[in-house]
């Protein structure tokens, strides 16, 4: 057998025990509900006054309660934003979920503006979700933090259902800081678009239950594993690509294929198709080469017979790397694609 062929040999043998490592017995195990999800969070004038019954201002509240909030959330591999309204103000942009990354954003809302002559335009906001969404593709949370106070502009509802029209796998999931009845009506009413999920501010920062409840609600469900398991994660490491290129070469095909073979043969498995970089280059120009390689493998099996609906795709960027970038063997290396196996 020659060196390549022990290579494609070994590298096949390698996929093959990976997916079909069995446990002994069944353990749940967290999936993402959703492929992206937006904090959308109100900034205007009611929004920095003090809430009559929790005793601070509402945007501090909602600042700590969102920090809280983020040490709960999994790393499952979704996009997440942070976005402003009433006036329109983007913090963080789509970027693959990370906590610390996330808090940081979630630690930059302005918690001190004045109430003066700041009306609350809740409705071109809304609208203006448009802008990121058109950018995303899967199931989007958008989880609006707001007392749903709204004095000028079109009618939040009436924007709100634009949106969900135009982008049906959009849910509007509310954590509530009204204190008026009306406000709350309109909250409601922008939430019932849909299987959505409600709480009260001050019910989340009270009790940790309803807290953990309302993060698996939105972001993840629990499911147990069959007895003849898969591993986590599988790692093509045969499955490299030459620099600034997100093509297969026809010589990892091979391998590829081994893993065509072993999904047809366990149809429960779901994946999530990770894409990576080595460290040359800006940080947008490595995210979108890595969405791109993740692409190339999804778009092989699913020409190979794998249903679209068993797969998703997720670039990573440099920001995982598996060795030193410091040399051209690491870099190789960490041009990578891997797969997690979700199901």
């Amino acid at each position: 057998m020659t060196r390549y062929g022990r290579k494609l040999f070994f590298i096949g043998l390698a996929l093959a025990c990976l997916l079909a490592t069995g446990v002994p017995a069944a353990q749940a195990k967290m999936v993402p509900k959703v492929d992206n999800f937006i904090f959308f969070v109100d900034q205007s004038g009611s929004m920095y006054m003090t809430h009559g019954k929790m005793g601070k201002v509402k945007m501090v509240l909602a600042q700590e309660l969102l920090l809280m909030m983020n040490e709960k959330i999994p790393e499952l591999g979704y996009k997440g934003a942070l976005d402003l309204f009433a006036p329109w103000q983007v913090v963080a942009d789509p970027a693959v979920y990370e906590r610390n990354a996330y808090g940081k954003a979630l630690s930059s809302i302005p918690t001190d503006q004045g109430v003066f002559n700041r009306r609350t335009p809740m409705g071109p906001g809304i609208n203006r979700l448009d802008t990121v969404l058109a950018g995303l593709t899967g199931k989007t949370a958008v989880i609006i933090v707001s007392d749903g106070e709204a004095n000028v502009g079109t009618d939040p509802v009436a924007e709100a259902y634009q949106v969900h029209a135009k982008y049906p796998d959009v849910c509007f999931h509310v954590i509530s800081f009204a204190e008026k009845p009306h406000g709350e009506q309109i909250l409601k009413k922008i939430n019932g678009m849909g299987d959505c999920v409600w709480a009260d501010a001050e019910t989340l920062m009270a009790d940790e239950a309803a807290m953990n409840q309302f993060v698996r609600d939105v972001f993840y469900d629990e499911v147990a594993e069959a007895a003849r398991a898969v591993s986590q994660v599988v790692i093509l490491r045969g499955i490299q690509f030459d620099f600034d290129k997100s093509d297969i070469k026809p010589e990892w095909e091979p391998v590829l294929d081994e893993g065509v073979n072993i999904l047809k043969e366990n149809p429960a498995i779901r994946i999530i198709i990770e894409g990576h970089t080595c460290d040359i280059g800006t940080d947008a120009y490595n995210q979108g080469l890595s969405e791109r390689r993740a692409r190339s493998v999804y778009e092989y099996f699913m020409k190979e017979g794998i249903s679209p609906s068993r797969m998703r795709t997720v670039g990573y960027g440099e920001m995982k790397p598996k060795a030193s970038n410091a040399t051209e063997d690491g870099r190789i290396i960490n041009r990578r694609v891997e797969i997690r196996v979700v199901e």
